[in-house]
């Protein structure tokens, strides 16, 4: 196997598990993973390696194929995050429609004085 096809089956096998790191909440982790994955790509294509250009194409198609399955799981994290966004600021609503109703006003002016 060529160097090239190499990089695009580590790029693969790296993106797979950017994918289960995203389902696990690891986003740190993932981004780094995504960040040596464009590198390995772009190694890949910049390499001066005779290759199949057959299956160098189907390499690249798998890797389109990840990408997408990437991206849909970022999506479906971005509207989870969105909603509990959402619900956050409902019940912080909520709990400072308590606390205004449990203000007691006096019904006494505060500019009233004592005298004694």
């Amino acid at each position: 196997m060529s160097d090239r096809l190499s990089l695009l089956d580590q790029a693969l096998a790296l993106g797979d598990k950017e994918l289960q790191l995203l389902a696990a909440g690891q986003y740190d982790q993932a981004e780094r993973m995504a960040e040596d994955r464009s590198t390995l790509l772009v190694e890949a294509i910049e390499s001066d390696h005779s290759v199949d250009l057959n299956r160098f194409h189907d390499k690249l198609q798998q890797l389109s194929s990840m990408q997408g399955r990437l991206t849909d799981e970022a999506k479906r994290l971005h509207e989870s995050v969105r909603l509990e966004l959402l619900r956050t600021k409902k019940e912080g609503e909520r709990l400072s429609g308590y606390a205004r109703a449990n203000k007691v006003k006096s019904m006494i002016s505060g500019q009233m004085h004592r005298q004694g």
